[in-house]
């Protein structure tokens, strides 16, 4: 295997004192990083990657690929070796300038004697970075420093040790210890902080040699999307036979690998194909999740009592003052964004947030009680108004829709609006027809019931003016008011005086709204009946419905019926408010 000599970094031998002449030596040499490529794939229900999508957390593993020692027979240990002065480390140097995120960790410390079998290795896998949003996490630039010394006065395992105890907050990540997530809030705060433990460079004295190379971008966004780079860094063992400088052997002692890690989420456990799942859960339950920071760990709600008093958001404001609750949800979105989270868990503490709040409930109202009749048209157009948008963007309402929180966005709002105008159709001409006949009824002067009446009405038998009227309520002296001496089942075609005749005779005392008749729970589009009940002394005390049909804006029709009819007392109960009208019971109570 060939190595090439600009990279391989020589480890000096031990003094020729120390020595036999025949004895071995190592050398470690890394090469350059190799790249490989990866596309980033957009989460699923999404066309694209964004920004905001996901976390990255970048990190380095070293992959063992040697022989054992032990395995190979270890017959040349010396027992006067033990100081291990022959050394190497690999050291990382990360900073994400935006987010103030500096810090230094190892990847490997290597030490040995002559000696097959005089070595240790040490080596783990170490998060680089806590968790960064995607957007923060493609400014992170990652360094790798090869050191290599055969003098104890380097001492590369203080060195390394220091690196590593200084690196504190990165150190601990994970759900269970502490999510270690961090934004530019968090860096501020990490600057802040006390200071870091001293790391303890190599004396001046020290002999060690180093070199320092900078590894490609772990993720890149662009146009097109995004890429994730894994980079790896063989790591070769050169074992030097001593005198026999052509007996020198060139091993492979393994891999550093240095890769990115996504998540799309962090404060969620569930993840349905990719997707964040965010129902049934709470605001208590959110705020109460371990994160990691640089003084330790602590809830969240606690990372939040910490923020700038004139930025910290109110986490239980008035909830019946609709521009105070907007403007602390938009507080508490600032502040998430700040500390690093992503649109997934922002808006899963949002919806919780907001769930406390009756506005938020109402904008979010479910398609079926968006059709009742108890909520009129102008009260949805007042729901629909309160959108929360000093707080929330259409995207916010996408992302929560997207784990399973049910909340309206544009799209769903244009079908409510859609479907109940759609509704309001199918029985406005009924009503608008109703409400001109009840104005037209209820007026003292008989004569101006009829001249109100006459434009409304009209038969195929009388033209404009006439109406064809119906009895099926019963005898209560009907053909006696018009001076007929039968009505036929299939009525009897009056002009608008003689109904207002009847009407006059029937001393009717009130009316109640006009509602269309239903058929099978479904309003009819060209029938209406309103319910009236007579002053005492009416030939028609106890009242009755009056039925109407309308063909083209005209009542062609007239019936009296009873109120039962249709079964019209029962779809009363089950539809108390049916276009904007609702009869009471006690107006019912009359009837009987």
């Amino acid at each position: 295997m060939s190595i090439r000599p600009a990279l391989l970094i020589h480890v000096a031998l031990l003094s020729g004192g120390l020595l036999s002449a025949c004895a071995t030596s190592r050398q470690i040499a890394v090469d350059y990083p190799k790249t490989e490529t990866s596309p980033l794939s957009p989460i699923k229900g999404q066309s694209s990657v964004t920004a905001d999508d996901y976390y990255v957390q970048i990190v380095s593993e070293f992959e063992f690929k040697g022989d054992n020692a032990l395995k190979g027979g270890c017959s040349d240990i010396g027992a006067s070796y033990e100081s291990g002065d022959l050394s190497a480390a690999l050291l990382f140097n990360i900073h994400n300038d935006a987010l103030k995120l500096k810090r230094e960790t190892s990847g490997f410390l290597y030490q040995a004697t002559t000696g097959k079998c005089n070595f240790k290795l040490e080596t783990k896998k170490v998060n680089l970075t806590p968790w960064l949003r995607l957007d923060s996490a493609k400014d992170t630039q990652v360094e790798y420093s090869f050191l290599t010394s055969n003098n104890h006065e380097a001492n590369l395992s203080q060195l390394v040790g220091d690196i590593n105890a200084a690196s504190g907050l990165m150190a601990l990540t994970g759900v269970g210890t502490g999510i270690a997530v961090m934004g530019k809030l968090a860096g501020s705060w990490v600057e802040a902080s006390a200071a870091q433990p001293a790391v303890n460079k190599p004396s001046a004295a020290a002999k060690y040699s180093s070199e320092t190379h900078n590894l490609p971008a772990s993720v890149t966004l662009g146009s097109q999307g995004g890429q994730l780079n894994q980079s790896r860094l063989t790591v070769y063992e050169v074992v030097d036979g001593g005198m026999k400088a052509w007996a020198s052997e060139t091993k492979l002692l393994g891999e550093m690998r240095v890769y990115p890690e996504l998540l799309p989420s962090l404060l969620l456990k569930s993840i349905v194909e990719g997707v964040p799942d965010a129902h049934d859960l709470s605001l208590d339950e959110l705020l109460r999740l371990p994160i990691q920071t640089a003084a330790g760990e602590m809830p969240l709600r606690q990372l939040i009592d910490q923020v700038d008093q004139a930025e910290k958001p109110n986490l239980n404001p008035d909830w019946q003052q609709y521009d105070e609750v907007e403007n602390q949800c938009r507080r508490l979105k600032l502040v998430l964004k700040g500390l690093g989270f992503n649109k997934y868990d922002r808006n899963a503490v949002l919806y919780y947030f907001l769930a406390k709040s009756a506005d938020w409930k109402n904008f979010n109202i479910t398609p079926q009680k968006a059709m009742a009749d108890a909520i009129r048209p102008r009260v949805l157009e007042q729901y629909r108004s309160k959108d929360f948008a000093g707080c929330l963007a259409t995207e916010d309402y996408v992302a929560m829709q997207s784990m399973r929180l049910p909340v309206n966005t544009v799209q769903d709002w244009d079908n409510l609006s859609s479907n109940r105008q759609k509704k309001e159709g199918v029985i406005s001409s009924v009503q608008s027809v109703g409400r001109q006949l009840l104005t037209a009824l209820s007026h003292p002067d008989k004569e101006e019931v009829a001249r109100q009446l006459y434009p409304l009405l009209t038969a195929d038998n009388g033209g404009n003016g006439s109406v064809l009227l119906q009895n099926h309520l019963g005898n209560f002296g009907l053909e006696a008011l018009l001076q007929l001496p039968a009505i036929p089942d299939e009525g009897v075609v009056i002009s608008a005086a003689q109904f207002a005749a009847v009407i006059a005779g029937l001393n009717v005392d009130s009316f109640s709204c006009v509602r269309p008749a239903m058929n099978q729970g479904q309003p009819l589009a060209n029938i209406g009946i309103t319910l009236f009940v007579g002053k005492p002394g009416s030939p028609r005390e106890k009242g009755g419905a009056l039925e109407f049909e309308v063909v083209r804006d005209k009542i062609t029709r007239l019936a009296f019926q009873h109120s039962s009819y249709r079964d019209f007392e029962q779809n009363i109960t089950d539809y108390p408010d049916l276009g904007g009208c609702r009869i009471e019971a006690e107006f019912l109570k009359q009837l009987h």
